[in-house]
């Protein structure tokens, strides 16, 4: 799973035309640490990107999607936010709510 920053969260993740997943996170956080293994799993096994944006180092990142609790993982289509999902999700939930984007 790639960490991005702020400059890169544009091209990765706005200018994608698919499907991708960004998980807002921290390393102090222990929900994150409980869900950064679950996702590691999962990249190998799905046919979209996943990405983790630190929130202590892009600050300005999660101002601008409101992230006010870690982990929240954001799903985003062709550049648009879809959908949030705020506190540790399996991966059955999480690739249910990719399901309806497709």
């Amino acid at each position: 799973m790639k960490e991005i920053n702020t400059s890169e969260f544009d091209t990765h993740v706005l200018e994608n035309d698919g499907i991708v997943l960004v998980d807002f996170s921290a390393t102090w956080c222990g929900p994150c640490k409980m869900q950064k293994p679950v996702l590691e799993e999962m990249e190998s096994e799905v046919d979209f990107d996943i990405y983790s944006v630190d929130v202590d180092e892009s600050p300005e990142l999660a101002g601008r999607y409101n992230v006010n609790a870690v982990p929240s993982m954001m799903l985003f289509k062709g550049g648009v936010l879809k959908n949030t999902l705020v506190g540790f999700q399996a991966k059955e939930v999480i690739l249910s709510e990719v399901e309806k984007l497709k």
